[in-house]
């Protein structure tokens, strides 16, 4: 229940009225608040509410955009970079994007989108996008200590790469932001806003007025997952150049996912272990991740049949949930079923590979259902070298009944406008 006056209830009425109005035939009833005059009384979900005033956030920050801008960032539902892979490799990054870039956004724009990202996740999930982005200027200092001294602050590159070395420049408020479709209207339309190491996408009225909402795929990544101890400040130095780096030393990020991926490995005996092993650490690059579209059992080929969590006990299975439930719990409340998401992941398999009982070690971890995917893949690769030996983590969640793979475009034509031409 919400109250405020009628007054403004009813000016809220209007305005989701006149910018969701329904732009073609349908038995349903637009979405909208419903209002008995003698009381203050919402009768709408809770996903329902959430979802006008996400689109209402929405809507002001296109309000503060020039035309130019607004082309720039609204792009055919269609478009093959709504679900293109993620941004592992930071010059993809910036040589290939659509949408608006943040930083050349100005500040009252930048209030704006971010009030966009706050209502369209979770506080955790706003946290950690901002998080990584900030970590951007971090991994630029790093980088630049390399540069300036590379005896003592040398690169790793990868298996695949032996030699590593990192961009003239990094241009750390490189993210962007694209709108797939029409934003805020009852046609299929999708938000991805990305950059190195980030990629969250929303997917909206993909079979009819509700807000049905697809919020994954999520990819997030660190390098470093542990911020080192930063270079001694020279005596001819007034002050550090590296601020950040400094200001940061020993805070985490993405550290607890992979703890609480080995609290449930170290949980498991040798047999059961056994079964799950993976064939290798896969290079960077997550292995079935970021595939479009993804056929996640054909990643299975050639490896062992995983750990049935059907068959562990229920303290096993909950070390197991709490790893899952990071990343569920970074999307909206409204939009996640706890209780469903408990009950599909005890029919899932596990797989893994790596060093279960060193936390600065390489490691692999797969949760693989009918309907999630949660990878986390923590490496020594693409970093500058520090104490800590595997120091780079990717991850990712993936709803497979509703993420960018799900031919929301196709469903929304056959339910609303190919039954209206029939009727």
């Amino acid at each position: 229940m919400l109250v405020g006056s009628l007054s403004q209830l009813k000016a809220a009425e209007h305005r989701n009225q006149t910018s969701l109005q329904p732009q073609h035939v349908s038995t349903q009833p637009a979405v909208r608040y419903v209002f008995d005059e003698s009381s203050v009384v919402l009768t709408q979900s809770l996903q329902d509410v959430r979802y006008q005033e996400f689109t209402a956030a929405v809507q002001s920050f296109m309000a503060l955009l020039t035309e130019e801008q607004k082309t720039a960032l609204v792009q055919p539902f269609d478009d093959p970079f709504r679900n293109r892979a993620f941004c592992y490799v930071l010059a993809r990054c910036k040589e290939e994007y659509v949408g608006l870039r943040m930083r050349d956004l100005d500040s009252a724009q930048k209030i704006a989108f971010n009030n966009v990202l706050m209502k369209g996740f979770s506080g955790s999930g706003y946290s950690r996008a901002i998080q990584t982005m900030n970590r951007e200027w971090l991994v630029e200092e790093t980088e630049n200590a390399h540069r300036a001294d590379p005896n003592n602050y040398p690169t790793v590159g990868s298996p695949l790469v032996a030699e590593w070395t990192p961009p003239p420049e990094r241009s750390a408020p490189d993210f962007y932001i694209a709108f797939f479709g029409e934003p805020a209207s009852m046609e299929p339309w999708g938000l991805r806003f990305e950059g190195h190491h980030l990629s969250l996408n929303l997917t909206f009225g993909g079979e009819g007025e509700q807000a049905a909402v697809g919020t994954s795929p999520m990819f997030f990544g660190s390098s470093p997952m542990i911020i080192p101890e930063s270079p001694a400040i020279l005596e001819e130095e007034e002050a550090t150049p590296y601020p950040q780096w400094q200001q940061q030393e020993g805070q985490q990020l993405l550290h607890r996912e992979t703890w609480l991926g080995r609290s449930f490995l170290q949980s498991l005996d040798a047999a059961t272990l056994q079964a799950g092993q993976w064939s290798e650490l896969p290079d960077v690059v997550l292995a079935g991740g970021a595939e479009v579209p993804l056929d996640a059992d054909s990643f299975l080929a050639g490896e062992k049949a995983g750990i049935a969590v059907a068959e562990l006990p229920l303290l096993q299975q909950s070390l197991l949930f709490e790893f899952g439930l990071e990343f569920l719990q970074l999307q909206a409340s409204q939009n996640i079923d706890v209780e469903a998401f408990k009950a599909n992941l005890a029919n899932a398999r596990v797989w893994w590979y790596g060093d279960i009982e060193d936390e600065q070690a390489d490691l692999y971890l797969r949760v693989q259902s009918d309907r999630y995917l949660v990878e986390i893949l923590q490496s020594n690769t693409f970093a500058v070298v520090s104490e800590v030996d595997s120091n780079h983590v990717h991850a990712s969640f993936r709803d497979l009944t509703s993420d960018w793979d799900y031919n929301s475009l196709g469903a929304h034509i056959h339910h609303y406008h190919e039954s209206a031409a029939v009727n």
